[in-house]
Protein backbone atom coordinates (compact mmCIF):
# COMPACT_ATOMS: atom_id res chain seq x y z
CA UNK A 1 0.00 0.00 0.00
CA UNK A 2 1.50 3.33 -0.98
CA UNK A 3 1.47 6.25 1.47
CA UNK A 4 -1.12 7.94 -0.76
CA UNK A 5 -3.48 4.95 -0.32
CA UNK A 6 -3.20 4.91 3.47
CA UNK A 7 -5.80 6.75 5.45
CA UNK A 8 -5.45 8.25 8.88
CA UNK A 9 -7.75 5.56 10.28
CA UNK A 10 -5.70 2.60 9.05
CA UNK A 11 -2.11 3.56 8.40
CA UNK A 12 -0.21 0.64 6.91
CA UNK A 13 -3.02 -1.89 7.33
CA UNK A 14 -4.22 -4.18 4.58
CA UNK A 15 -7.57 -5.91 4.75
CA UNK A 16 -7.77 -9.38 3.20
CA UNK A 17 -11.20 -10.75 2.50
CA UNK A 18 -11.90 -14.27 1.24
CA UNK A 19 -14.99 -14.76 -0.87
CA UNK A 20 -16.55 -17.88 -2.23
CA UNK A 21 -18.40 -17.84 -5.53
CA UNK A 22 -20.55 -20.73 -6.58
CA UNK A 23 -21.70 -21.39 -10.13
CA UNK A 24 -24.05 -24.32 -10.57
CA UNK A 25 -24.48 -25.54 -14.14
CA UNK A 26 -26.87 -28.07 -15.66
CA UNK A 27 -25.01 -30.90 -17.35
CA UNK A 28 -25.90 -32.06 -20.81
CA UNK A 29 -26.75 -35.73 -20.64
CA UNK A 30 -24.71 -38.12 -22.81
CA UNK A 31 -26.36 -39.34 -25.99
CA UNK A 32 -28.65 -42.34 -25.70
CA UNK A 33 -27.03 -45.73 -26.32
CA UNK A 34 -27.18 -46.98 -29.90
CA UNK A 35 -28.01 -43.52 -31.23
CA UNK A 36 -28.70 -43.56 -34.96
CA UNK A 37 -28.48 -40.19 -36.69
CA UNK A 38 -31.25 -39.16 -39.03
CA UNK A 39 -28.82 -36.95 -40.92
CA UNK A 40 -25.93 -37.74 -43.24
CA UNK A 41 -23.88 -34.61 -42.59
CA UNK A 42 -23.28 -32.02 -39.90
CA UNK A 43 -24.67 -29.41 -42.30
CA UNK A 44 -27.94 -31.40 -42.69
CA UNK A 45 -28.27 -31.60 -38.91
CA UNK A 46 -27.64 -27.87 -38.46
CA UNK A 47 -30.18 -27.01 -41.16
CA UNK A 48 -32.77 -29.20 -39.44
CA UNK A 49 -32.16 -27.43 -36.14
CA UNK A 50 -32.67 -24.05 -37.80
CA UNK A 51 -35.90 -25.28 -39.40
CA UNK A 52 -37.35 -27.16 -36.43
CA UNK A 53 -38.53 -26.24 -32.97
CA UNK A 54 -37.29 -22.82 -32.00
CA UNK A 55 -36.57 -21.78 -28.41
CA UNK A 56 -39.67 -20.76 -26.48
CA UNK A 57 -37.74 -18.14 -24.52
CA UNK A 58 -34.74 -15.93 -25.13
CA UNK A 59 -31.42 -17.81 -24.96
CA UNK A 60 -28.16 -16.08 -24.08
CA UNK A 61 -25.73 -18.83 -25.13
CA UNK A 62 -25.94 -21.77 -27.49
CA UNK A 63 -23.28 -24.36 -26.92
CA UNK A 64 -22.09 -27.30 -28.94
CA UNK A 65 -20.27 -30.09 -27.13
CA UNK A 66 -18.62 -33.25 -28.33
CA UNK A 67 -19.21 -36.55 -26.57
CA UNK A 68 -16.36 -38.94 -27.18
CA UNK A 69 -16.18 -42.68 -26.70
CA UNK A 70 -13.83 -45.38 -27.89
CA UNK A 71 -16.07 -46.13 -30.86
CA UNK A 72 -17.69 -42.85 -31.87
CA UNK A 73 -18.15 -39.12 -31.59
CA UNK A 74 -21.46 -37.35 -31.06
CA UNK A 75 -22.02 -33.61 -31.19
CA UNK A 76 -24.80 -32.03 -29.14
CA UNK A 77 -26.46 -28.62 -28.99
CA UNK A 78 -28.13 -26.91 -26.04
CA UNK A 79 -29.19 -23.36 -25.20
CA UNK A 80 -28.41 -22.01 -21.75
CA UNK A 81 -29.17 -18.99 -19.61
CA UNK A 82 -27.32 -17.91 -16.48
CA UNK A 83 -29.09 -16.36 -13.51
CA UNK A 84 -27.62 -14.62 -10.47
CA UNK A 85 -29.11 -16.11 -7.33
CA UNK A 86 -27.66 -14.00 -4.61
CA UNK A 87 -24.46 -12.09 -4.15
CA UNK A 88 -22.01 -14.94 -4.75
CA UNK A 89 -24.07 -17.57 -6.56
CA UNK A 90 -25.16 -18.12 -10.14
CA UNK A 91 -27.02 -20.92 -11.85
CA UNK A 92 -26.73 -21.89 -15.52
CA UNK A 93 -29.77 -23.75 -16.79
CA UNK A 94 -30.34 -25.61 -20.02
CA UNK A 95 -33.45 -23.96 -21.43
CA UNK A 96 -33.36 -25.15 -25.01
CA UNK A 97 -32.99 -28.68 -26.28
CA UNK A 98 -33.72 -29.12 -29.98
CA UNK A 99 -35.77 -32.14 -30.97
CA UNK A 100 -32.69 -33.65 -32.63
CA UNK A 101 -30.13 -32.38 -30.15
CA UNK A 102 -27.56 -35.13 -30.85
CA UNK A 103 -25.72 -35.86 -34.07
CA UNK A 104 -23.52 -38.93 -34.24
CA UNK A 105 -20.64 -38.32 -36.63
CA UNK A 106 -20.17 -40.91 -39.32
CA UNK A 107 -16.84 -42.70 -39.14
CA UNK A 108 -15.86 -41.33 -42.55
CA UNK A 109 -15.96 -37.83 -41.03
CA UNK A 110 -13.15 -38.49 -38.54
CA UNK A 111 -11.25 -41.51 -39.89
CA UNK A 112 -7.52 -40.78 -39.97
CA UNK A 113 -7.84 -37.67 -37.77
CA UNK A 114 -6.40 -37.31 -34.31
CA UNK A 115 -8.51 -35.57 -31.67
CA UNK A 116 -7.10 -32.09 -32.29
CA UNK A 117 -7.60 -32.40 -36.05
CA UNK A 118 -11.21 -33.48 -35.44
CA UNK A 119 -11.83 -30.52 -33.14
CA UNK A 120 -10.30 -28.17 -35.71
CA UNK A 121 -12.45 -29.65 -38.47
CA UNK A 122 -15.65 -29.35 -36.41
CA UNK A 123 -14.79 -25.80 -35.35
CA UNK A 124 -14.16 -24.76 -38.95
CA UNK A 125 -17.41 -26.34 -40.14
CA UNK A 126 -19.44 -24.70 -37.35
CA UNK A 127 -17.86 -21.31 -38.10
CA UNK A 128 -18.52 -21.78 -41.82
CA UNK A 129 -22.17 -22.52 -41.04
CA UNK A 130 -22.39 -19.36 -38.93
CA UNK A 131 -21.57 -17.38 -42.08
CA UNK A 132 -24.51 -18.77 -44.06
CA UNK A 133 -27.74 -16.92 -44.72
CA UNK A 134 -29.66 -19.74 -43.01
CA UNK A 135 -27.73 -19.16 -39.79
CA UNK A 136 -27.96 -15.36 -40.01
CA UNK A 137 -31.75 -15.61 -40.31
CA UNK A 138 -32.11 -18.18 -37.52
CA UNK A 139 -32.76 -17.98 -33.79
CA UNK A 140 -29.03 -18.48 -33.17
CA UNK A 141 -28.38 -14.79 -33.86
CA UNK A 142 -30.78 -13.74 -31.10
CA UNK A 143 -28.27 -15.07 -28.55
CA UNK A 144 -25.17 -13.26 -27.35
CA UNK A 145 -22.83 -16.08 -28.25
CA UNK A 146 -22.53 -19.52 -29.85
CA UNK A 147 -19.58 -21.60 -28.67
CA UNK A 148 -17.98 -24.97 -29.21
CA UNK A 149 -17.49 -25.80 -25.53
CA UNK A 150 -15.19 -28.75 -26.13
CA UNK A 151 -12.33 -26.49 -27.19
CA UNK A 152 -13.71 -23.15 -25.97
CA UNK A 153 -13.88 -21.65 -29.45
CA UNK A 154 -16.43 -18.94 -30.24
CA UNK A 155 -18.44 -19.94 -33.30
CA UNK A 156 -20.38 -16.67 -33.45
CA UNK A 157 -21.00 -13.70 -31.18
CA UNK A 158 -23.27 -10.65 -31.23
CA UNK A 159 -20.23 -8.42 -30.57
Amino acid sequence: MSPEQQSENSPGKIRIQYLQFKDIEDDIKPPPPNLVSKFKTLQDWLLDICNSNKPKKSIIKFKFELFESANDYTIVLAGVNTYDEGKNRSVTRIEYRPRNMYFKLQETYYVGLDRQQLLDKLTAELKDFSNTEKFRNSFFTKARIVVFETNGQTVWSAQ
